[in-house]
């Protein structure tokens, strides 16, 4: 009885609660939308009895609603009313002030869309033995990236999330997500890209008979080379190998400085393809003499 009786009298008395209201904007102008920032909820500053202050929060939670069909593109500063703050009805509580300020700047730009070319951040780093065959390959490309006029329209490209794989020692395949750009209210076609990235092992392959090219030649002379050919031995990813062909591959010797009636040791340049490493030349030389 004590307690009821205690009760009754507390909640009888009149308070100050600070309370928070959802805050939504709606009826958007054609074209336009939020590009900048506001807050989620307002603060109200609301005075009555304890009874009547309990019985709000017991309520169910009401929106504070803003329509914003008489915006324009840019800042609008907007003052909050206190007749506008949702308090349901039946209660008897008074709206003292709106915290920290009834001003509310709300800006508003065009909505855009934008095709942007996606920039994979992604390392791979081959294992010992191993190597990677081919360009690194992703999908999509390009992604759609919508938002305010003010954000999008001075963006080139989209980079994924930052990712190195290392020890790489199997073809590789995996999705990343992508990295939104700064700015407000920013949509993406998609979050993530795939991408994948073939890794062979490394092996040799021997390419017999190759002719020796001599450069730096006169015509008026006579050139005997011995030996003629020679073996390559060239290393790179096994499917790489097998697309080699030996017409690919260049074997000189300079004969600028032999002279005639002299035989002179001739050391070998080799050129090869891109895609493969040279591991050995067998001879390393030739022997030269000039008629």
């Amino acid at each position: 009885m004590a307690f009821f009786l205690w009760f009754h009298v507390a909640t009888d008395k009149v308070y100050e609660y600070v309370n928070s209201f959802p805050l939504e904007i709606s009826q958007f102008p054609e074209r336009l939308i939020l590009a900048e920032e506001i807050p989620d909820h307002i603060d109200v500053k609301i005075q009555g009895k304890g009874k009547e202050l309990l019985k709000l929060l017991l309520t169910e939670e009401k929106t504070l609603q803003i329509d914003a069909q008489e915006f324009t593109r840019g800042e609008t500063n907007c003052t909050l009313k206190f007749e506008q703050i949702p308090i349901p009805e039946g209660l008897e509580l008074r709206v003292v002030d709106i915290l920290p300020s009834e001003n509310l700047k709300i800006w508003l730009d065009y909505y855009m869309e934008k095709e942007l070319k996606v920039q994979p951040n992604v390392k791979i780093i081959p294992a010992e033995g191993s190597e990677l065959v081919g360009e690194l390959h992703y999908n999509p490309t390009e992604v759609m990236i919508s938002g305010p006029r003010m954000w999008v329209k001075g963006l080139k490209g989209i980079l994924t999330q930052e990712k190195v794989i290392e020890n790489a020692r199997a073809p590789i395949s995996e999705q990343i997500e992508l990295v939104l750009p700064e700015g407000y209210n920013l949509g993406l076609s998609t979050q993530r890209i795939n991408f994948s990235q073939n890794v062979e092992k490394t092996t040799e392959r021997r390419i017999s008979k190759l002719a020796v090219e001599l450069i730096n030649i006169s015509q008026r002379r006579e050139y005997l080379l011995q030996p003629d050919s020679i073996d390559v031995i060239i290393s790179g990813a096994q499917s790489t190998l097998g697309e080699i062909n030996p017409d690919e591959i260049r074997v000189t010797a300079d004969c600028a400085k032999a002279k005639r009636k002299e035989k002179i040791k001739l050391p070998l340049q080799v050129k090869l393809p891109t895609k493969v490493n040279l591991k050995g030349v067998e001879p390393d030389s030739v022997e030269l003499y000039v008629e």
